[in-house]
């Protein structure tokens, strides 16, 4: 059975396992997304603190995570191209599933779960992004229902700071 939660200190031991998964798989891709460290365990705990860090259980383990963010993200202002829909807007950020459990469904669970967390909070659009290489996420957001609407740099501390931004209409 699956349950869609927010995270708790607890499960970041399993979160971290998670992530070096996540590491682990990118690097085979050759994308050097999260291949600097990132994100560290105290980006995470602070996630949990301001309740904005989710897991997915399956069968009582961790087999994914996403920040859920509902604050502004400020490196989406200097967008190199341009956002279309207007309004307050959910991030989905530091998003990943263990290697067992790609393929089944637990990443469009969590983006279902966001644009659901989104309405009730009054944000009328989610958005994410990737690493431009990171063809696989960029395939998925766009099944489902993301534009593309440019790209945005991040201050990392070794790869390619370039992420591709998406965005997508929360629809009552």
């Amino acid at each position: 059975m699956r349950t869609f939660r927010r995270a708790t200190l607890a499960d970041l031991d399993d979160v971290m396992r998670v992530v070096a998964e996540a590491q682990a798989f990118m690097r085979t891709l050759n994308i050097d997304q999260w291949q600097d460290g990132y994100p560290e365990r105290e980006i995470l705990e602070r996630d949990v603190e301001i309740g904005q860090l989710y897991v997915v259980e399956d069968d009582g383990a961790i087999a994914a995570f996403a920040a859920l963010s509902l604050e502004p993200e400020p490196i989406y202002d200097a967008i190199e191209g341009a956002w279309t829909l207007p309004g307050p807007y959910l991030t989905v950020h530091r998003m990943a599933l263990d290697d067992a459990h790609r393929g089944g469904g637990i990443a469009r669970e969590i983006i279902a779960r966001a644009f659901d967390i989104a309405r009730r909070n009054g944000r009328a659009v989610v958005r994410a992004d990737t690493h431009p290489g990171n063809r696989a996420m960029r395939r998925f957001l766009e099944k489902q229902g993301f534009t593309q609407c440019g790209t945005v740099r991040y201050p990392v501390t070794g790869g390619d700071p370039l992420r591709v931004a998406y965005e997508a209409a929360v629809l009552d």
